[in-house]
This record gives structure tokens, sequence and C-alpha cells, in this order.
């Protein structure tokens, strides 16, 4: 399933004080597939431009989100249709035009036709495809009615109605999309054609599954399955630029409908339009409809000819998300250290628990074999990691305590693996917002331990998680240290990351003609755990695997030695990842004389036991950080295909 956005794509030129500041993609449905696309749906955009430079700015625009463009055809006829909007500041406030001539040489680059082929677009999508228009033109129409997929509807306009009867307004719309969103003027304008009062008889004409009226500063109004409900919008903020606001609210109930599993009810309204709302408000601070998402292209002005004609782009090299991530990551394991999670955890008892099931999956998964570690460690009590399906063939009655580890506070996975166990009995270990766990999961407000705090809201986007193997992980960490009556952890923690960061620095840049054989695409490799060194391997093993970049196999030392050699003895290269704490055992100094003969990358941690599993899991994040970094690739966003999605939006029984 992919979420598409259907016709001719624009570029947008903005001015400020009469000046050119910069340009990007623009139209609204297009706007719409943008957010979504830094939501982590697939989509992709199924329209026209022309082989100008302001059709690459367009292309580019959305590419450079992750959208899919294979779609776009680009045709030597055709001048991409060109959108200008200039801003004046006026006694300390910025007043906007926006307008189809450039506000320069005053020409218009425009067309009203589409020039989108429907026929080619029928047969491209596949019927699980959401599709997303903004206007009822007739090729559009040609779409929506042609096929049963999933629509919505953004109708900022009526202008283009004019030309029909009511009764083929009705034709065009009625029983035909899932979400229609509108402003109070077109909404104005169809209850005057219709001759209707009421919002809820203006949804019984159309009869989508739910009608949205977005009114500015005043709030929304939401109307489905006649259930009308009006949300007031709190502490609105200051405007820098509106545009793109609405394109931004609407893409936040699009996602969230599809998560929820195409479901719509007051809690589904309340939890996305607090969310909706919050997106807006830093849109509204931008510059540029995607302004919050993407920074505008700058570009020159070249001789003789006005830039909405022909320029030169200036395009900055674009963070990576994993910089972000591992940049952001120290700062933000403290804050979740010394957060309230800590407290909730500190007061658990225990001391009288006899078995417990520390629960994750994907990056999660590192900080439950982490704290499993722990508490086994520190009282002797039987604790065992799981992935989800792991619990839920397991018979689970005797166990005490299930400790779930879910970055967001609501993976399915984890909820429906233990849904026949008393939720009394759970503790869910997460960075969501504590209200929203407990009204999705019906789990109590002190069962969840949140390390959310005021000064650490922000979550890593991406699919490797940093902040969400560590953060967990170093909970347990402080755990481990106040019972041994130590108070130092934040400078473990602290002396670690720069340890391991000045390591790697220093041994990629010393060792590049040796690190281009071991990293070449295609090698597989070994790792090697074993000694407080699986917490590590788990998840270097995941971050590799996820990345997409190798394919990987573990070994646990000494099973190795059961027969697991025949395979590595036939294999072409021998390229291994070995985890180590710092006391070498006797049998582990054969295995490394054993492995001299491959090319063996050590990580070799300064500490033995609980230290060296901690330690040995911050190297992790780092390694795969340089690995990254000397590829020159950002392996928080890996390539994807559409049928991968139908597995990873899976909810339901395991």
């Amino acid at each position: 399933m992919k979420v598409i956005s259907i016709g001719d794509l624009v570029t947008d030129f903005y001015y400020k004080n009469g000046k050119l500041v910069g340009v990007n993609g623009g139209m609204t449905s297009h706007n719409i597939i943008a957010n979504i696309a830094k939501f982590g749906l697939e989509t992709a955009v199924y329209g026209v431009c022309g082989a100008d430079k302001a059709g690459n700015i367009a292309i580019k625009s959305l590419k450079d989100l992750g959208v899919n463009g294979e779609n776009i055809k680009i045709l030597d006829s055709l001048r991409t249709r060109c959108f200008h909007v200039s801003y004046f500041d006026k006694n300390n406030k910025l007043e906007f035009t926006s307008k189809k001539r450039c506000p320069f040489c005053n020409t218009k680059k425009w067309y009203e036709e589409s020039q989108i082929d429907p026929c080619d677009i029928l047969q491209k999508i596949s019927e699980e495809d959401v599709l997303v228009f903004d206007n009822l033109n007739a090729k559009n129409q040609i779409i929506i009615d042609g096929c049963e997929n999933r629509k919505m509807l953004d109708l900022g306009q009526y202008f283009e109605l004019d030309h029909y009867e009511n009764e083929e307004i009705v034709k065009k719309i009625q029983y035909k999309f899932d979400l229609i969103n509108l402003n109070e003027r077109v909404e104005k304008y169809l209850k005057d054609r219709f001759l209707v009062e009421s919002l809820e008889e203006l949804y019984q004409i159309l009869k989508p599954k739910m009608m949205i009226v977005t009114r500015g500063k005043n709030g929304s109004d939401f109307i489905f399955d006649h259930n009308i409900v009006h949300k007031e919008l709190t502490n609105p903020s200051q405007e820098v630029d509106p545009t793109g606001a609405g394109d931004a609210f609407f893409a936040m109930f699009i996602c969230e409908y599809i998560k929820n599993n195409y479901i719509i009810d007051p809690n589904f309204i309340d939890l996305t339009f607090e969310k909706a709302t919050k997106l807006t408000k830093k849109v509204v601070k931008k510059f540029g409809a995607r302004g919050h998402i993407q920074s505008l292209y700058k570009i020159k002005k070249l001789a003789g000819v006005c830039t909405c004609d022909d320029f030169e782009i200036s395009v900055r090299k674009p963070m990576k998300r994993c910089n972000i991530n591992i940049n952001n990551l120290e700062i933000r394991v403290i804050h979740a250290v010394h957060s309230n999670a800590y407290e909730k955890l500190s007061k658990i008892n225990f001391q009288e628990v006899s078995d417990s099931i520390f629960v994750g999956t994907g990056g999660s998964f590192a900080g439950a074999k982490f704290g499993a570690r722990v508490i086994n460690n520190l009282y002797g009590s039987n604790t065992l990691a799981f992935y989800p399906r792991d619990v839920y063939y397991r018979n689970n009655s005797k166990v005490d305590l299930i400790f779930l580890f879910t970055y967001s506070g609501t993976t399915n996975d984890l909820f429906a693996a233990t849904h026949s166990i008393d939720n009394r009995n759970k503790y869910i270990i997460t960075k969501g917002e504590v209200q929203k766990v407990v009204m999705k999961t019906g789990i109590a407000k002190n069962n969840v331990i949140s390390y959310r705090t005021s000064a650490n809201k922000g979550k890593e986007r991406g699919f490797l998680s940093f902040e969400g193997a560590l953060a967990p992980a170093s909970l347990f960490l402080r755990l481990y240290f106040e019972k041994q009556g130590k108070n130092d952890v934040d400078n473990f923690i602290q002396d670690s990351i720069n340890y391991w960061k000045n390591y790697f620095h220093q041994y990629f840049k010393n060792n590049k003609k040796q690190l281009k054989e071991f990293l070449k695409p295609g090698n597989s490799f070994n790792i090697f755990t074993g000694d407080f060194t699986e917490t590590a391997s788990c998840d270097l093993e995941s971050k590799i695997i996820e990345s997409g970049i190798y394919q990987c196999l573990i070994h646990e030392k000494k099973n190795f030695s059961h027969g697991r050699f025949i395979h590595y003895e036939h294999l072409s290269q021998k390229n291994n990842i070995y985890f180590k704490q710092k006391t070498t055992s006797p049998y582990e100094e054969v295995l490394l004389e054993y492995l001299k003969e491959g090319n063996t990358f050590m990580i070799e941690s300064r500490y033995d036991g609980i230290l060296c599993e901690y330690d040995l899991l911050i190297a992790t994040q780092y390694f795969i950080y340089f690995v990254a970094n000397f590829l020159d690739i950002d392996i928080s966003k890996p390539t994807y295909s559409e049928d991968a999605m139908k597995i990873y939006f899976y909810k339901g029984k395991l």
C-alpha cells in the first residue's frame, strides 16, 4: 500500500520584500503527500511537469523527502506550472499575496487543463493504494470514478464547481471519498448551492466517511456517522506564513486514519487533532507550505533572463537522519537517566520477583536484553528477554512481571503477544507520552515508565534506533550503579560515549585501505558474541539487517565450536566482528587464534561484566554510525518495497 497524490506538478517561488528567497515544490495534494512521507508511510506522485528547471525542482523536492517519483511524466512540450508567493513587512506584520504571474517580469506559466493521463494512471495503481486529490477536474474525475480505491479529497477552491449543476456535483462526490477536507469558504459555497443550513445536511448530501471543516484559529468541525465533533484550537501560534497549514493538518488525519485501520471514532479524532494542531503550529512559523519539513531551495539568477524562466540551483547536502540521531544521543540519554522514569523503575520491588520477562522488538530488544541482564545480576531472579511472538506461544501463568520495551509506547506486537496477561503485571518502558499510552493500551499510569521529559520531547526519525536502544538500558544501568552504592552513572555514560566516538573516529581515519576491503558492498559478516556481549551483538545485527547494507550471522563463541566452523571454513571471505570484554577466557584465546586466518574487527571493552555489556552497546551505536559515514549513506533511510509495508503495518493476532 502506498499513498498517492495525483495531478500536475507545481513549483512555488517565494519572495520577501521584493527579493526572491527561494523555491520549492507546491500544489495541495503534493504538499499533503510530502507531509505523509515524513510520517513514514510509503508515498508516490502520479503527475506531469515540463522538462525545465521548475520541473526539476518540483520533482527533486518530492524525491528529497522520500516520495516515489517514478510515475512523474516529463513532457518536453510543457512548461511547468509556477506559483509566486510574495511577503511584505508592514507594521511589524507580514502580509502576503499569491499569484500566477511573476512579480518581476509579469510572465504567467500556468495552464488550466490538466495534462495527466487518467487511463495510464488507472493501470498503474494497485487496489490497496490510497489516492489523494485536491480538485475535481475532468481528468481527476475519470480516475475517481474508475477505481474502487480509498480516496481523500482536499477541496480548497470552488470556482470549478460553478460549471456544474447541483446533481452533477453530487454525482462527482457522493460516496466516493473516505475523508473530505473543506475550508469555511467552500463550506459556505456548498451550503448556498444546496440550500442547506447545517453541516450535517451537507454531509448527508456528499456522504463521505468523514467530513472536516477547518476554521483557522476557531478550530475544526468533524462529522461522521451522524456524529459532530467540534475541536477548539488552544494557544494558536504567531503566524509567519499560514500557507501549507491546512495541507499538513489533513495529511496528519490521512496518515492516522490509515494507521488506525480506517476506523473513525471520537477517540481517534481527539488524538489526531492534537497531533495535527501541534504540526500546524510548526508549519505557520516557517516560510513556505513545506518549510517545516524542507528548507527552500536557493537559486541564483542567470544573466539576461528572469529567474522564473531559468536559474541555477544551489542545494546544500541534506543532513543525514543518522547524523542527527547520533549527535543528540548523549544529551537524550542523560535526560532519560534523570527522568521520572527512573523513579518509577526504582520503586519496583524486584527483590520479591521470582520470574520476569523482558519483551522488545526491533531496536527496543537491546533495552529488553540489558534490563534482563541487570535484574538477574542484582537479584538472582529468573529473567528472560524475548521477542513478542516468543511470549505469545508460552505458558506465562507463573510469570510475576512483564516489561514491554517500546519507543513509541504503543507497538502492536507487544500488546497482541501479552493480551492474556493481567495489565497489573505489565510495565511499559517508553518515550511515549504517558497519557496517550494509557489511553491506547489500558495499562495504568503508574505502570507506564516514560523517559520523555519537557526538555527531551524530540524523537528519533528513521528505521534505526539509537536512543530507543540506549536510553532504556541506561535506566537499568543507573539502577545497577545505585544498588552498588555508586552515584557516578553520568560520568560512566559520558566517558563511554566519548571513548567510542574518539576510538572509531581515529580508527576509520587511519585504516581506510583495510576498511574499504572489509566494508565492500556484498560482504557478509560473522558476529561473535558471549561473555557479557549479547546486548551489543543483537543490536548490531538488528541495525545491519534493518539498514540493508550487509548480511550477517551471529555465533555464540562456544557454540561455534560445535560444528558452526564448518560453514565458516567454506566461506571465500571470512569477515568477522568480534565483541569482547576486558578479560580473555582460556577458550577465547584458542578461538581468537583460530580466527586469525580471517579478517576480524575487534570491538573490545575496557570493562568486564555488566559494565562491559552496557559499554559495548554504546560502541555498537558509534560503530554503525561510522560505517554509514564511511559508506556515505543514511542508514536510517533505507529503501524498501510497498509489499514490505504490508507486514510493517500489520496489526492483529500474531
